[in-house]
């Protein structure tokens, strides 16, 4: 057990610091009905950072994560800027003027980029490598550096969130009735996109693609079930996410199964259950 503790400690740290940051995004997320953004702007992100194997760096391998020698500032710059541009595309692309649903026009997005990313992985070394690490991650192997970089992100755009909540949870709430209220939407519109594909960029590099889809989507649709008011479901999915993460992390110690994918699975059965739970009518919503 003490070795189990070991290994497995940083992993769950790690977890952690998504389900913290990743449940409160998941809640806008399926208050502005865009449940793909998140996927699309981790393969975006994704996207920059493969263009950047193009400059053929060197390249390492080690525990089956890509480890960059030389000019790895330059794959946060390639992400960011895709990243950014996405964020100012989808502001712009949210529009009464166009008859396509921007949950459309996010999963064009997503096709688009991931055809990309194949493309220019096909012509680096080691790609085959890179896209099972965009996908599944290595979490089990993160780095204490990784982890504390990223919850340093995660907190200031945790800040800036709370300290500019009256501007984001009213959009999400009701995008046209903030309009109505003179709040300038499209201005924190891409500030919620940008924030949100800066976030992703980290996360990504920590449990890949489909980690980071499950931690947005699933704890934030587990509180819904249970509740309408924000920090009640905030609260909801940061207790429900820690709690399968301890069991997708012992499950996958104990089968000796990938860390990623199990703590997935545990997600996926915790959210049948609060279904089956909802259905039943054993606990009801904060409304009735």
């Amino acid at each position: 057990m003490e070795i189990a503790l070991k290994i497995m400690f940083a992993p769950f740290v790690a977890c952690l610091t998504l389900v913290g940051i990743h449940g409160y995004f998941g809640i806008h997320v399926l208050k502005r009905e865009i449940i793909f953004i998140d996927i699309a702007m981790a393969q975006i992100a994704a996207l920059g950072g493969t263009l950047h194997l193009l400059f053929e760096p060197e390249v390492t391998v080690e525990h089956g994560i890509l480890a960059y020698t030389q000019e790895a500032y330059l794959v946060y710059i390639f992400s960011f800027a895709f990243v950014a541009v996405a964020a100012l595309l989808f502001t712009f692309l949210k529009s009464e003027k166009l008859h396509i649903p921007l949950e459309a026009l996010i999963g064009i997005t997503f096709a688009v980029a991931t055809t990309g990313a194949v493309i220019f992985i096909d012509k680096a070394a080691g790609g085959d490598v890179h896209v099972h690490d965009m996908l599944v991650g290595s979490i089990l192997w993160v780095k204490w550096s990784q982890i504390l970089k990223s919850f340093i992100v995660y907190s200031l755009i945790g800040a800036f969130h709370y300290w500019f909540r009256d501007k984001f949870l009213p959009i999400s709430e009701d995008y046209n009735k903030a309009k109505q209220q003179g709040i300038k939407v499209k201005l924190w519109d891409f500030l919620f996109y940008l924030s949100l594909g800066i976030v992703v960029m980290h996360s990504v590099r920590i449990g890949g693609i489909l980690v980071v889809f499950a931690f947005l989507i699933i704890p934030a649709s587990i509180s819904i079930l249970f509740t309408q008011k924000w920090f009640s479901r905030i609260a909801i999915a940061w207790i429900g996410g820690t709690i399968v993460t301890m069991f997708g992390l012992f499950f996958s110690w104990k089968m000796d199964v990938p860390s990623g994918p199990a703590v997935i699975l545990f997600l996926g059965i915790f959210l049948l259950l609060a279904l089956v739970v909802r259905s039943f009518g054993v606990v009801k919503t904060g409304t009735e």
